[in-house]
């Protein structure tokens, strides 16, 4: 790459990047949170909208070609979080993938065979709509559509994004395997201890520019380079920050001082014949940190879905702050307290930031009838000033200033995780689920998380029901572990004891020291 600039309207992304990547290594790209790496990767692929610069690989000008072309010189991408097609079977997904030598039938079928040895799961959910597979699961069926190009040239937006520690570990002996056989590999990684174990060569993305180039390893010499950008002031200002006054909703009667702050007991549900949760049980006490942790696929989000009434169980109970909530749409359980975080960030993409977390503030907002609306009465007024206090105040404490007014669909993942967090702590509930908080942003960022959401539940006062595949990050702020192996619920307690239990080990944790520890301190001083 040679002075590439990139821009998506008049908003400038790339600026003026010169980049090589040594043939036949693994080269990391790092950065903070909007840096530009994946738009980086989509230039590659003919997607972005280049508008200064030349690609080249080889003696090949990528830019002259048209997107479709690009793959025939020997490209592969996976797209970060979005590499499936979710309506479509896994088998399906596969067969669209090998387009490339669709006409090669016994090709195909021994490409496929290929990608199914490395990637058991998508021969036993073989038939299965993808968007029916976990978060995890889909990155592997995604990495395998990839591989099938059996490609010179390998992009990987988010390697780890959503994943098990014990797939992490397999992934980066597969790119390990890759690229001995030859192949050139680019990854977006955003936990540096993940990369740095992989890579060979690394390059340091910040605001659009390239910070660093070298061997993966200096960059732990690099401390102003890798820190936190976004939530060091969050977590200040959770720790003992005010806030602007938004009026209050009524609440429903506490539940006793004793009593669980949610409790589920005996939770099923099945799809198409498939167990996903079988008969699951467990409770938080009020301000209890619980990490709820399982390999992909082992009924996680499920249980969130089920107990935030996306989901109607097919059994089983659910108890919220002492009212039993089983039947109640997930609007009754928003109102009644319960706030949810999805891992994918699931927002409103057409909003800007500032709407999106004013739409998070509505179940404080005791004026809403149209009529007060259409006639502008001063309550209305007042509601609406402190709405937008409370905003700008959210913004400032997340870092999320330069993103006011885009639109969530505009963000890199790290942002709009951002701004998920942020309409979190908008919702003030009394319990909350958050689904992979610290997936997809970046090394620093998820290392200030956990007091960041430590700092959440004593602001709030609110139980937290934590799914995370960081363990370094679980462990640091749980108060128990509830381990789930295939819907079921295999271990809970301590999280020390959890983490040893020998079911836990072989199923889900695995033995890779930075598959485990994503945001454990690096050596070197970098932190």
């Amino acid at each position: 790459m040679r002075g590439l600039d990139v821009a998506y309207d008049k908003v400038q992304v790339l600026f003026g990047v010169d980049l090589d990547v040594p043939r036949g290594q693994i080269t990391a790209l790092l950065g903070t949170n909007g840096a530009g790496k994946s738009t980086l990767l989509r230039s590659v692929g003919g997607v972005a909208p280049v508008t200064a610069g030349t690609i080249r690989l080889g003696g090949v000008d990528l830019g002259a070609l048209a997107p479709h072309e690009i793959p025939r010189q020997g490209i592969a991408q996976m797209p970060g979080g979005q590499g499936v097609f979710p309506s479509l079977t896994v088998d399906e997904n596969l067969r669209v993938a090998a387009w490339l030598v669709r006409d090669q039938k016994d090709e195909v079928a021994e490409r496929t065979a290929d990608v199914r040895r490395r990637f058991p799961i998508l021969e036993s959910r073989a038939g299965d709509q993808a968007g029916d597979l976990s978060g995890g699961q889909q990155q592997q069926l995604a990495l395998a559509m990839a591989l099938l190009a059996r490609p010179a040239l390998l992009l990987v937006d988010e390697l780890s994004l959503g994943l098990a520690p014990v797939v992490v570990e397999q992934l980066l002996e597969e790119l390990r395997a890759l690229r001995d056989d030859g192949t050139t590999i680019v990854i977006v990684e955003q936990s540096v201890n993940v990369a740095l174990t992989v890579a060979d060569h690394a390059f340091f993305m910040e605001k659009g520019e390239v910070r660093f180039s070298g061997d993966a390893a200096d960059l732990l010499e690099q401390p102003d380079l890798v820190r936190s950008v976004y939530l060091q002031g969050a977590r200040d200002a959770l720790a003992g920050g005010t806030h602007a006054s938004v009026p209050s909703a009524p609440a429903p009667a506490p539940a006793e001082a004793d009593g669980p702050a949610v409790e589920v007991d005996g939770l099923a549900v099945s799809f198409g014949g498939i167990v996903a949760v079988d008969h699951v049980g467990f409770s938080v006490a009020p301000g209890e940190v619980v990490g709820l942790i399982g390999p992909n696929g082992a009924g996680k989000t499920t249980v969130f879905d089920l107990i935030s009434g996306f989901t109607r169980a097919s059994a089983g109970k659910v108890v919220l702050l002492g009212h039993d909530l089983t039947r109640a749409p997930a609007s009754a359980r928003a109102r009644a307290g319960l706030g949810r975080s999805f891992q994918d960030a699931r927002l409103f993409s057409g909003l800007t930031v500032a709407e999106t977390i004013a739409v998070a503030l509505e179940r404080w907002i005791q004026v809403a009838d149209p009529i007060s609306e259409a006639c502008r009465l001063p309550a209305v007024q007042l509601t609406e000033a402190a709405v937008r206090e409370r905003v700008e105040e959210l913004i400032d404490q997340f870092g999320l200033g330069a993103f006011h007014d885009k639109r969530l669909g505009e963000l890199s993942t790290g942002a709009r995780r951002m701004v998920d967090l942020a309409c979190v702590v908008a919702h003030q509930p009394s319990v909350v689920l958050l689904d992979e908080p610290s997936s997809g942003i970046a090394q620093r960022e998820a290392e200030a998380l956990g007091p960041l959401l430590l700092g959440l539940r004593d602001r709030l006062g609110a139980a937290l029901l934590v799914i995370e595949h960081d363990i370094s990050l679980i462990s640091s702020i749980a108060d128990r572990l509830v381990a789930l192996d295939q819907g079921a619920v295999v271990a809970s307690g301590a999280p020390a004891d959890v983490l040893d239990h020998p079911e836990v080990v072989a199923s889900y944790l695995g033995t890779g020291g930075a598959a485990l520890n994503r945001t454990a301190s690096i050596p070197g001083g970098a932190r």
